[in-house]
């Protein structure tokens, strides 16, 4: 559940302050290992004082692995509530990590990044193709030759098959029920999302949208970008993709 860019309505501002105890279990360590392993099967490895850009960076979990591994980074994320949490998180372990708000269609940084990263299939929040294009051209301007833009998307399966439908273990200290409806012919993914905090009984009810993306239309995209060298992996493995994968990872090159 990641946040992509500025959006007036800012759907993850209710549950900011909740947001770390929902992904308790997600491990972000591991992530990383993942990540910096296709770096370096691309050959260009992520290495101690490497610039790493961290897209739609949220409340800075993933940055801040980054970091522990002497990278320098920089998040940028749309959600200002979501990035006082990732200033607050990076301020206790006295990192001084730029957290820029910003909207993945409409920034600009210069080319001084080795690595971007966007985690947890922030690209399907961008419902319109044309922003989708703008926003790889964005990352793209922000990388120096040789470069590595690594990301994961939701698959076409994944939305059709509505896996956002779903509900919290019990015991959860946050419970929530998501109910996820897809429209072919809009390739849209509307999921109508209610949690219930249980110490205070807050209840929080935000709708996600996302959208599905075909492995061909993200190669046109980034290809027009400028990107030269694309390749995909079924999520968590170093094994291509197949027509039941939910979640696909690619790694996207810029030319020397």
């Amino acid at each position: 559940m990641p946040s992509r860019g500025r959006n007036p309505s800012d759907p993850f501002a209710p549950i900011a302050p909740h947001y770390d105890t929902l992904m308790s279990n997600v491990p972000y360590d591991l992530w990383t290992q993942y990540v910096v392993l296709l770096a370096s099967r691309a050959g260009r490895p992520v290495r101690r004082d490497s610039a790493v850009l961290d897209l739609a960076t949220g409340t800075g979990s993933m940055a801040l692995e980054f970091a522990a591994l002497g990278c320098r980074v920089t998040g940028i994320d749309c959600s200002d509530p979501m990035l006082q949490q990732a200033r607050k998180k990076a301020a206790a372990q006295c990192l001084d990590i730029p957290f820029l708000c910003r909207d993945l269609a409409d920034f600009h940084l210069p080319p001084s990044f080795d690595h971007a990263v966007c985690l947890y299939d922030s690209f399907n929040y961008i419902l319109e193709p044309t922003e989708l294009k703008q926003a790889f051209a964005n990352v793209r301007a922000a990388l120096k030759p040789a470069a590595l833009l690594i990301f994961d998307v939701n698959t076409v399966t994944a939305l059709e098959q509505e896996l956002f439908t779903q509900r919290n273990r019990p015991g959860s200290p946050v419970e929530y029920r998501w109910r996820s409806r897809y429209n072919p012919k809009t390739q849209l993914s509307r999921i109508k999302m209610d949690f219930r905090v249980v110490d205070t009984n807050e209840r929080i009810s935000i709708v996600h949208q996302q959208r599905a993306y075909t492995d061909a239309d993200l190669r046109s995209v980034l290809t027009d970008a400028g990107f030269a060298s694309i390749t995909a992996y079924d999520a968590y493995r170093t094994t291509p993709p197949t027509p039941e994968s939910d979640r696909v990872f690619y790694v996207a090159a810029l030319p020397d």
